[in-house]
């Protein structure tokens, strides 16, 4: 089994469906993020930098409930997310003054 540096997982129910988000990178520049539903893998993004004004995970028409979900990361010192479901947040990790900075100034140099 391979470790999983820095490693986090975020747990969210949603509607009677079990929403699993988890992140890991390395100092090797290798690193994933997942997106479950329901224990089905729906998305997967290797990227080492996020784009905080897009979405790193999403999927489309999974149910009745859920016609789309979309997962946005940021923050600077710890990876935070914010979770979209049908255009409504449901969930966000709070961000701190640093966070705000870098999100801002990271949407400003595109």
């Amino acid at each position: 089994m391979e470790k999983k540096p820095n490693f986090k997982q975020w747990n969210i129910n949603y509607k009677n469906h079990d929403i699993l988000i988890s992140n890991w990178w390395g100092w090797d520049l290798k690193g994933s993020a997942d997106l479950y539903i329901d224990d089905q893998h729906l998305d997967q993004d290797s990227s080492i930098v996020a784009e905080t004004n897009r979405p790193l995970l999403k999927t489309s028409n999974f149910s009745d409930n859920i016609s789309s979900l979309e997962v946005y990361v940021a923050g600077l010192f710890s990876v935070k997310i914010s979770v979209l479901v049908n255009g409504v947040n449901i969930y966000s990790d709070p961000l701190n003054m640093l966070d705000r900075l870098f999100i801002k100034k990271s949407t400003q140099a595109e």
